[in-house]
């Protein structure tokens, strides 16, 4: 049943690619690499999509369309073809994985946007002993800066590359001390968002102990460091939305049953803008996730969140977000699965008026989004899957407010 999850987990990450160029978040995630289950170490692919927005720059309506390029044309077609490398090498208690990759998409309409990326990432799963384990890990990825992030419509290349090492000590059979060093990087090619470009340190600590059924309860402590090297002046002061943060939370993971777990963390938080004023935050963030095995061929997974998300924006450094998403995968048989995901969010900014006038403070907004794919697999290395999704964004600044609905097609395979 755990394949499964990871099964439905994989294929959001295919429609995430397909549906739009947008579904990166401001502070990355570090995400396990996949890995070879039928032992092939190294593994070559390529991956085709073509993808309908009917809103790709995400508008408010026509007439903003008009207004930004002389047509009032918001729809667009485009393709992105992949190719990449797999490699995942067991030498020992030791393992080694890369994947790298290049992409290149072109619009139908749009030109203007066609651009070249990549995405290389490596780590290596070491053991040292019988009582401590790590993982050393690297990405580095280069794509078009997804729309709705930024309110600018020239091609603006973002660069986001990480690092990160972690160490588990096992100092009894029952309490594990982890710790944990991340440094993320990004920056952005055109030269009017260059004063976004942002570096972040997360160091942290924890304690866990585990119960014989498998359940963990533990304390995590960390500290992040969030800085901006450009500053920018508007209307004669000068803005800079570098940071700290530090963090106590609960961690617990509860496997209820066979078919059932749940994990939380949550606890307090407090982010201090390092400028003087206001856009501070002192308070209880936390997310709640259910996994829930149905049946050996269908699984539901729940998300629940409080939590701090990152912006970059001159009247904001962060917003605190309310969410609540839901995922269900179905694998109706060998070759036939299907996935659906809802994803509802408030966003509260932190409206720091440093500039009368530059922003609105006070900004509201809500964000839904729905996919729905279809994934056909007629051999095992071949891979064709359908998607269609909606998503909104309302604002109380009704410039930002949007509304798109695509199709993606998308075909993979392995060799």
């Amino acid at each position: 049943m755990m394949s499964q999850l990871n099964s439905y987990f994989s294929a959001r990450c295919a429609l995430g690619i397909t549906a739009l160029l947008a579904t990166s978040s401001a502070c990355a995630q570090i995400a396990p690499m996949p890995s070879s289950s039928d032992g092939q170490v190294v593994t070559p692919y390529a991956q085709y999509s073509l993808t309908y927005d009917d809103n790709v720059l995400r508008l408010r309506d026509a007439a903003a369309a008009q207004n930004l390029f002389g047509d009032a044309k918001m729809s667009d077609s485009y393709r992105t073809a992949v190719g990449g490398l797999r490699i995942d090498k067991q030498i020992s208690r030791q393992r080694f994985r890369l994947d790298a990759s290049a992409n290149q998409s072109r619009f139908d309409h749009f030109k203007q946007f066609d651009n070249n990326g990549r995405d290389v990432k490596g780590s290596w799963s070491w053991v040292a002993g019988h009582y401590l384990t790590g993982d050393i890990g690297f990405q580095n990825s280069q794509a078009l800066t997804p729309f709705q992030n930024f309110r600018v419509f020239q091609k603006n290349i973002r660069t986001q590359k990480s690092e990160y090492a972690t160490a588990a000590l096992r100092m009894h059979p029952d309490w594990t001390l982890r710790a944990q060093f991340t440094r993320f990087d990004q920056g952005y090619s055109l030269v009017s968002q260059q004063v976004n470009n942002f570096t972040q340190d997360v160091s942290e600590v924890g304690l866990d102990y585990t119960v014989r059924s498998g359940s963990v309860a533990g304390i995590q402590l960390r500290h992040t460091s969030g800085d901006y090297p450009a500053s920018t002046v508007v209307n004669g002061a000068t803005i800079n939305n570098s940071f700290t943060q530090d963090e106590v939370k609960a961690k617990v993971l509860w496997l209820y049953s066979g078919k059932t777990r749940l994990q939380f963390l949550g606890g307090w938080v407090q982010r201090t803008r390092q400028m003087a004023g206001e856009g501070n935050f002192n308070g209880f963030n936390a997310r709640l996730i259910g996994d829930w095995y149905a049946t050996g061929k269908t699984a539901f997974n729940v998300n629940l969140w409080r939590e701090l998300g990152g912006i970059s924006d001159l009247d904001a450094n962060y917003a605190l977000t309310n969410g609540a998403s839901l995922g269900a995968t179905w694998q109706s048989t060998a070759k036939l699965r299907f996935d659906g995901y809802l994803d509802y969010e408030k966003r509260n900014y932190n409206g720091a008026a440093i500039i009368a006038g530059v922003t609105p403070s006070g900004r509201r907004d809500r964000y839904e989004k729905a996919t729905l794919s279809l994934t056909y697999m007629p051999i095992t290395s071949l891979s064709l899957i359908a998607a269609v999704f909606r998503e909104s964004l309302q604002s109380n600044i009704d410039s930002f407010s949007y509304v798109s609905n695509g199709v993606a097609l998308t075909t993979r395979y392995e060799f």
